[in-house]
């Protein structure tokens, strides 16, 4: 495996992004829980890929304008508060369910906290060129994606286990809300400035240029033919993802009556899909200094269609571990690269506006494939569907 020093700063930033990750699984379970597993609601395709669509799109349409705060704003700062504003939303969401306040307020809530969230992941993005450079580079966009990916899994299963075992979420949100309070603490280790930008704030002219400044992230982007190609590739691939969280959803409804194991048989597909991340994460830098990266995305996009079809054939809880594997396997290896490309071909004066469009894409990308479930799971299987939709995905994504 490609080698990564264990600088200050990488440590640091790990950490940072480990237990905020931890916290983020808690958080993505407690939300499920209440919204798509709890006893009153019978859930179908339609009510999940809505779900999707309003804790997903909201924030995925404002982010491009909002990713512009990354070019003028320390980030550093943005790490900082924003983990701090992340476990203040946190236990206002506590207060909310408990209070069983309006329906409204809960949405407004849980759209808040996921928006922070992943502007904050973002920007982690973002500042990876500032750490490491060269191959390291590759490295660490393996390593740090996959150590979140495996403690948001981690987490999510600790949430599972503090719901059954207090028959309630709400020792989990306080825990994930002292998480993110010490992923705030670690960053305040970084120095001002020292992760970017380089450009002074210009509060008036950032508000007054926003617009103009996301259409010239997106001319960046379209002109950058790594960047574009990597993020089409990538943005066609996830699409198979919201057909996987769709049928994963449906299928442990059907095979399990009861709520938490339903919502436990969930997060077990989805642990499965974040160690297979986690495996083709770090196994990706070597892999390409070994070989051609397209003929690596092809192996394991191969590997990914074989596990899809052989899906088909197994009982359903293994049918959703194979599944699993399937929609991150090849695209794990392609968001590796994917964060390298935009990291090295993108400026930093618009790296912020990059990633926020790529966010955009990604979450976008995932409803599709979760509305596509939701508008043809009454005429085909929900495992027929998942099979077509993740081998046209992962093959043309390759392509």
């Amino acid at each position: 495996m490609q080698k990564l020093r264990l600088t200050k700063e990488v440590r640091r930033i790990a950490l940072v992004r480990i237990s905020g990750q931890f916290a983020d699984g808690m958080i993505q379970v407690s939300i499920a829980g209440y919204l798509l597993f709890s006893p009153e609601r019978q859930t179908s395709a339609s009510q999940i890929a809505l779900v999707l669509a309003i804790t997903l799109l909201p924030y995925s349409l404002v982010g491009p304008a909002i990713g512009v705060l990354a070019d003028v704003i320390d980030r550093r700062n943005i790490v900082v508060y924003g983990n701090a504003l992340r476990a203040a939303v946190s236990l206002l969401l506590l207060l909310v369910v408990l209070g069983a306040a309006s329906q409204v307020l809960l949405a407004l809530t849980i759209l808040l906290l996921l928006g922070v969230d992943r502007f904050v992941l973002a920007v982690l993005s973002t500042v990876l060129p500032r750490i490491v450079s060269g191959k390291e580079l590759v490295a660490i966009d393996g390593y740090l994606p996959t150590m979140g990916t495996v403690a948001a899994a981690t987490g999510a299963a600790t949430a599972v286990g503090i719901s059954a075992l207090f028959g309630s979420m709400t020792a989990a949100l306080i825990v994930a809300s002292l998480l993110y309070l010490i992923s705030a603490l670690i960053a305040t280790g970084f120095a001002k400035r020292s992760l970017g930008p380089d450009a002074k704030l210009n509060w008036t002219a950032t508000k007054s240029r926003a617009i103009e400044d996301v259409v010239q992230g997106i001319s960046v982007l379209a002109k950058t033919r790594p960047a574009k190609y990597a993020l089409l590739s990538i943005t066609t691939q996830r699409i198979a993802f919201g057909a996987f969280t769709v049928a994963s959803i449906l299928t442990a409804r059907e095979v399990y009556q009861s709520e938490s194991r339903a919502l436990a048989v969930v997060a077990g597909s989805f642990a499965v899909a974040a160690v297979v991340a986690g495996i083709i994460g770090v196994t990706t830098p070597s892999a390409v200094n070994r070989m051609k990266r397209e003929t690596w995305l092809l192996i394991l996009s191969i590997l990914s269609a074989i596990a899809i079809i052989t899906a088909q054939f197994t009982p359903a809880l293994i049918a959703l571990g194979l599944a699993g594997f399937a929609v991150t396997c090849a695209p794990g290896g392609n968001k590796v690269l994917t964060d390298e490309r935009l990291q090295v071909t993108i400026p930093d004066t618009h790296r912020g506006r990059a990633f926020a469009i790529y966010d955009t894409a990604i979450n976008s990308a995932v409803v599709i494939g979760a509305a596509v479930c939701a508008l043809l799971s009454d005429y085909i299987e929900i495992f027929d569907l998942l099979l077509v939709v993740s081998l046209l995905t992962i093959t043309i994504g390759w392509f």
